[in-house]
């Protein structure tokens, strides 16, 4: 389907509000920001007219206006993001449960739903906000994943992934937990020494702060070569990144 910017952006926001009234304040500054640009409620009734007849095109008829702006109708999860929330809800109670070889299959559907960027297109102060934040929520379920790997005793399986998530964020201090977690599961030791060490000189330069308690204490835990079964089951620690700093 071929859309304009504007349009994706339209759409992206009615989508994340499916079945509630948006309002057209709501659709402007999501769309412009501020300032807004000359006659911005013709130009929303212009796009949203626009969108409909693309929609159209491909039958879908679910676009209604409201006394104060508009509203997307769906059914059921006619969305990936809404099977996707579902799966990662059934895989955390998997976990609750003790049962994380199911956890892990739940998770593994929930983010092969997932293709490409999120919001891929759509731009506008709100759009740009949603993107980072469902790009979050999918490197926290990744986080998840992996955690339930480590769990089971497979620690082998992330290190790739983790070794790539790490280059991609470097200052997420969950991350690299999980990652010097998995190496000395692994019989790497000194690799995952060497990764703290890494990580706290980067904190230190770039941010003035020390890594968090928890980290620490699982280096000297390493330091002292306890058990590797004897690390704390914390496969996701949290609270570990800069951005949860406050």
């Amino acid at each position: 389907m071929r859309l304009s910017g504007k349009q994706r952006s339209l759409l992206a926001v009615l989508l994340l509000q499916a079945n509630c009234a948006v309002t057209n304040t709501l659709l402007m500054d999501a769309l412009w920001g501020r300032p807004l640009p000359m006659a911005p409620e013709t130009r929303v009734r212009t796009l949203v007219s626009e969108l409909r007849r693309s929609l159209a095109h491909h039958g879908f008829n679910g676009i209604e206006t409201k006394p104060s702006g508009y509203a997307i109708r769906l059914e059921g999860d006619q969305l990936d993001f809404g099977q996707f929330l579902a799966r990662v809800r059934s895989a955390r109670q998997a976990v609750i449960n003790g049962t994380p070889g199911a956890a892990l299959d739940d998770y593994d559907e929930a983010l092969a739903l997932w293709q490409g960027t999120a919001l891929t297109g759509a731009s506008g102060p709100y759009a740009d906000a949603e993107a980072a934040h469902l790009e979050e929520l999918r490197l926290t379920v990744m986080e998840e994943r992996i955690g339930t790997l480590l769990q089971i005793g497979r620690p082998a399986e992330v290190v790739t992934d983790l070794n790539r998530l790490v280059l991609l964020h470097p200052l997420r201090e969950g991350l690299h937990a999980q990652l010097m977690t998995a190496l000395y599961r692994c019989g790497r030791r000194n690799e995952a020494l060497d990764l703290f060490r890494s990580l706290r000189s980067r904190l230190v330069q770039e941010l003035g702060m020390e890594p968090l308690t928890e980290l620490r204490d699982l280096q000297q835990q390493m330091l002292s070569s306890v058990p590797a079964s004897e690390l704390p089951h914390r496969e996701r620690l949290t609270g570990l990144s800069p951005s949860r700093r406050g």
